[in-house]
């Protein structure tokens, strides 16, 4: 196991046998990279023992209030250890971070797992007779002797993409610990109970929400702007050389430019591919560190280069990737490792809370936003030419307070009329997402939480609610295991918990209006010019993959490979599948088959590599 897991902590490795318990640590070190911060770690009175993967930001607060704590070293294990001996599990909640926790509570009988709250960092659990197993990467559970078979149903997850969300994998007997979750298990008999210690939902909060609605437009942009600022001086914690990954648009530039303010030596890096200007991240990006005035590394993209790191991305993701970022992310980090760097701040999050992928929700922006604003979203990327054109337009749109738009009502939440049914609360394209673990449709979760809105508000907030983890899912999962493929730890700010709590709170006319991604783009004004905080979205990663690998792929690869046994596809649906596919879904094909390889064939890289390409 720890030799599967070595490329996540090529620092330090240790192992602890305590009873019936065994846990195997690889340390990435970025807090204290000293001996003093080797894990597993064990407390002084020798009832916990702690292995721990993540960083807690906030962890240097929590030692105020350990007193009595007989520290020997700085690094935030130790705080984390200290704080779960005093205060026990209830204290993840006070984390703020990203992790993944092991933690032998011997004065308890059991062995307590944990996952931060939106799973940034990954934990895989496997039940067998001879007792429970976790990771990091089901690598290492596969490594220590679980059986690899794929779920039924593995085709058909494959084809949905529904193996990126959700506690279920495409591996039988291995499953994702649920973001935000504990799992006890029994020292006596290895019996697993679980529960929830955080959803998105309980961050709805009614009451804070009728506070924010009385503020104006700019104080709410300086209340969102001090959280931002708070939540990357955070992220920037460790010993080690801290970057970002920039792509020039808005929500990695607002990331980098809020870094340098506290690291004015910081260093970015981003991916260029200048055949096509479309997809081009290179030039903006540019833009943007130069007027930041840091350094900017870019690897440049080429067919050639994204192959030759195909098969080895693959892998280390874990499952058939969900599109071809994950190869130019997984470069990109190997970069960053090259100059030194260990930890890159992205962007993640940002779309999902402020509503970036439009499409998603599409029928209930149409239904909420008036049809000013509408048109001004529609027009906005015409405009960018002339700043001074739309602050105009908007001052007549919007006025200097919220009450030149539609509020929520008093202080004193009151509840959606008895009528307010499926009217204007389900948009006729929306579709249910289900759980495939719970069987629970997460968009009535969703309306549940907020249920002190009515109408077209209730039906956004709550579709923007039940989608925040889904497109998350894969995008964590790729970040998480695509830049540690080359020992580098991704942090996500927007992802911190005062971040979520204001946003997912915040009055939903600035959450998502009048422009795309609302008031997020009036605190980037702040600190970027106008043509950054108002870039339109692109897919700069969004390459012909697919062509690309069919350019100088063995065709025999795919269509005589393993995918078809492995996965027990139905006879026909094979064939139409590759007759058919176009787009992500070809390269999924493509990936599928590269996974199968590693996976259930048991090749090694360069093997996959070898039978891959042609040699011609």
């Amino acid at each position: 196991m720890r030799d599967a897991l070595v490329h996540r902590g090529p620092d330090d490795a240790g192992v602890e046998v305590v009873g019936n318990v065994g846990l195997v640590q690889t340390r990435l070190s970025i807090v204290d990279l000293s001996e003093r911060g080797h894990q597993p770690m064990r407390h002084p009175d020798g009832e916990w023992l702690l292995g721990f993967n993540g960083e807690i930001y906030n962890h240097l607060t929590l030692r105020e209030e350990l007193d009595g704590a007989t520290f020997v070293g700085t690094s935030d294990t130790e705080t984390l250890l200290w704080a779960l001996a005093r205060w026990g599990p209830p204290v993840v909640s006070r984390l703020n971070g990203q992790f993944a926790i092991a933690a032998l509570d011997l004065r308890g009988g059991r062995l307590l797992l944990a996952r931060d709250r939106f799973g940034i960092k990954p934990l895989y659990l496997a039940q067998t007779d001879d007792g429970v197993w976790f990771a990091s990467e089901p690598a290492a559970l596969i490594a220590a002797g679980i059986p690899a078979e794929p779920v039924e149903g593995a085709w058909r997850a494959l084809g949905e993409g529904s193996y990126f969300d959700g506690e279920a994998t495409l591996l039988d007997g291995i499953t994702r610990a649920a973001p935000g979750s504990w799992t006890a298990i029994s020292l006596q008999d290895a019996e697993l109970s679980s529960w929830l210690w955080h959803t998105p939902a309980g961050d709805v909060d009614a009451a804070r929400a009728a506070r924010l609605v009385h503020r104006s437009r700019s104080q709410l942009t300086s209340e969102l702007e001090s959280t931002l600022r708070g939540a990357v001086d955070g992220a920037l914690l460790g010993d080690a050389v801290v970057g970002t990954m920039l792509s020039g648009g808005l929500d990695s530039s607002l990331i980098t430019a809020l870094a340098v303010e506290s690291k004015p030596d910081l260093v970015a890096f981003g991916a260029s591919y200048t055949p096509d200007g479309g997809l081009d991240e290179g030039l903006a990006a540019r833009r943007v560190a130069d007027r930041l005035g840091i350094d900017l590394e870019l690897i440049n993209t080429t067919p050639a280069d994204w192959r030759r790191g195909f098969v080895a991305a693959t892998v280390h993701y874990g499952c058939p990737i969900a599109n071809a970022s994950a190869i130019t992310v997984a470069q990109i980090a190997f970069r960053a490792r090259e100059r030194g760097v260990k930890v890159l701040l992205t962007g993640e999050g940002a779309d999902e809370l402020f509503g970036g992928y439009g499409s998603l929700h599409a029928g209930a922006l149409v239904a909420f936003l008036p049809w000013q604003q509408r048109l001004l979203r529609r027009a906005e990327p015409v405009l960018l030419g002339d700043p001074v054109r739309v602050l105009r337009a908007v001052a007549r749109l919007v006025g200097g307070r919220l009450s030149g738009l539609r509020q929520t009502g008093g202080d004193t939440p009151q509840p959606p009329p008895a009528d307010a049914t499926a009217r204007s609360i389900r948009p006729q394209d929306w579709e249910a997402l289900t759980s495939p673990d719970t069987g629970r449709d997460a968009f009535a979760d969703a309306l549940i939480a907020y249920s002190h809105h009515a109408g077209e508000r209730r039906a956004l907030e709550a579709g923007l609610l039940s989608r925040l983890t889904y497109t998350l899912s894969w995008l964590l999962n790729r970040m998480d295991k695509n830049v540690m493929q080359a020992s580098v730890e991704a942090r996500v700010p927007f992802l911190e918990p005062e971040v979520v709590d204001l946003v997912l709170n915040l009055p939903l006319e600035v959450r998502v209006g009048p422009w795309t991604k609302g008031i997020l783009r009036d605190v980037a004004r702040r600190v970027l010019p106008w043509s950054v905080a108002h870039r339109p979205k692109i897919y700069g990663m969004d390459y012909d993959a697919a062509g690309w690998i069919e350019a100088a792929a063995n065709p025999g690869f795919l269509a005589d490979g393993v995918l078809r046994e492995t996965l027990a596809i139905p006879e026909g649906e094979f064939e139409r599948a590759l007759g058919t596919a176009t787009g992500v879904r070809r390269l999924r094909l493509w990936s599928a088959e590269v996974w199968c390889r590693s996976v259930f064939a048991g090749h090694s890289i360069q093997e996959i590599d070898r039978d891959l390409w042609r040699h011609d």
